[in-house]
């Protein structure tokens, strides 16, 4: 019986472990097709393995707009180019945190913008994983140990779900060994051979073109 696989793509993860390849070894590949790399990594699944579904989270970073012109634009250009190759975007927000440091001397209040939803998302997919049964193993792309206590529910719902994980590069962490059948680390040089066209067309016709400088 062949093997139906459901993908959970940490977007900010997934970016965090790319803009590292391009600072450590030059290679840049923001315009990455997550669903070419899903299915070139099925063969370490085995069992006829195929793609059921793959879920993309992560959110749009306005809150840096004012200093980075463009970062938003850029961001739903590749969502959109992500929708044409079938990936379902799942979207949370960055919401303000005031954070407020003080000593005998002085005083200073800070603003950062903390991203929400996320995690909560990726962790109720994984539940859902478990509970509905459209799939038969499930790959959670993350090496974030946050999501480690939704993959133990989901043992727990459904002993018989495979889980793997796929760690990007730079994000192994062995704290996911005792939760999932298998793992497995994406290498940087990897993600070269997985870029997107550029256009790439999508089904009404339109051309999605590569950011500039991506």
């Amino acid at each position: 019986m062949s093997t139906s696989v459901r993908f959970l793509v940490d977007g900010f993860n997934l970016y965090h472990a790319i803009r590292e390849a391009r600072r450590k070894g030059g290679i840049d590949c923001r315009w990455l097709d997550i669903r070419s790399l899903c299915e070139s990594l099925l063969h370490t699944i085995g069992n006829g393995a195929h793609i059921a579904e793959i879920d993309y989270f992560s959110a749009l970073a306005h809150h840096i707009e004012s200093n980075r012109p463009g970062t938003v634009a850029r961001h739903e250009r590749y969502i959109d180019a992500l929708r044409t190759t079938g990936v379902a975007p799942h979207l949370g927000v960055f919401k303000p945190k005031d954070i407020r440091y003080q000593s005998r001397t002085c005083e200073v209040r800070l603003r950062r913008h903390e991203e929400k939803e996320t995690d909560a998302a990726i962790a109720a997919a994984i539940v859902e994983a478990a509970a509905q049964r459209d799939c038969s193993a499930l790959t959670l792309m993350s090496g974030d140990t946050d999501l480690i206590p939704a993959l133990k529910t989901a043992r727990r719902l459904r002993p018989e779900l495979k889980l793997y994980c796929l760690f990007p590069p730079y994000r192994a962490n062995h704290a996911f060994r005792r939760h999932v059948d298998a793992d497995f680390k994406i290498s940087p040089g990897k993600l070269p051979e997985h870029l997107l066209p550029n256009p790439i067309m999508t089904t009404d016709g339109r051309a999605i073109t590569k950011p500039e400088g991506w």
